[in-house]
């Protein structure tokens, strides 16, 4: 995996790095120093914006990687003066998750362009995750049809994993910023499952206003799980996370903030999926 701090890496021109086990594979697949990666459009699309893109990419040998590109207006490059930009915080997340014991991306790649300080654009590849779908896809097409025990006992192996790796995270003075269900993969290993982080262009430490990053980690956790999951389940969650150095009254004060949170903008109702 690449490591790169959190800062801009390059002040005009560009940057290139790539991790040499994989430089020939990628240079089969168009990728090099010299490569125009803002018109970059080989492979699967998976998801387009006006500023970002993401390409799934397989390489001559099968294995696949996914491309994310990062193109910045100057109004919006402007934004990113002498600031890290979308795709070098990622890859700085990323190697914190890792540190710290908590799946997520290997990053193989990365890019930078810059005019004077004021980003461009920028990319990084990562590997796919094999046997992997997203939390929020996993639980509605597959966990919500479950018969009640098997759904049970699969929720408490996933949220208390969940769990934990939000509380390393955090005590860890790292904190996501948009850790929905959606930006967390669940991953088939043998007979059970695996959560891996991802999507990670907001992530900091956050050293003098902590509280607000866990009110907002978990206030993404629960923007979904107030469709799939009873306000107990909500709360043990929350109490699970404070642990057991928790204090009378300490988990319905974090239950209210995080209600407070979501209530600035409040979660859409999800259609959902007929039981079994």
């Amino acid at each position: 995996m690449l490591s790169l701090a959190r800062r801009i890496h390059c002040f005009s021109g560009r940057r290139f790095l790539v991790e040499p086990a994989v430089e020939q594979q990628l240079k089969g697949l168009g990728i090099h120093a010299a490569m125009d990666w803002v018109d970059y459009a080989d492979g699967e699309l998976i998801s387009d914006s006006p500023t970002t893109r993401c390409y799934r990419i397989t390489a001559s040998d099968g294995s696949a990687f996914y491309f994310k590109r990062y193109v910045c207006p100057l109004q919006r490059g402007v934004q990113f003066w002498m600031r890290p930009g979308k795709a070098a915080v990622e890859v700085w997340a990323y190697r914190q998750l890792a540190a710290l014991g908590i799946p997520t991306l290997d990053v193989v790649a990365f890019g930078e362009e810059r005019t004077l300080g004021v980003l461009k654009s920028s990319f990084l590849i990562s590997r796919a995750v094999p046997d992997s779908r997203d939390l929020d896809r996993f639980a509605l097409d597959n966990w919500y049809r479950m018969t009640g025990p098997m759904r049970r006992q699969l929720y408490e192996r996933i949220s208390n994993q969940l769990v934990e790796q939000v509380r390393k995270a955090h005590q860890g003075r790292f904190f996501h910023h948009d850790l929905k269900w959606r930006n967390i993969l669940v991953q088939k290993q043998g007979d059970g499952y695996s959560t891996v982080w991802i999507d990670a262009p907001r992530a900091s430490t956050m050293p003098f206003r902590r509280r607000r990053g866990v009110v907002v980690d978990l206030a993404g956790l629960a923007r979904i799980a107030v469709s799939l999951l009873s306000r107990y389940d909500r709360m043990r969650f929350i109490w699970r996370y404070l642990g057991e150095g928790r204090k009378p009254g300490d988990a319905k004060r974090l239950y209210r903030e995080v209600a407070a949170n979501l209530s600035r903008r409040p979660p859409r109702a999800i259609p959902l999926p007929p039981r079994k």
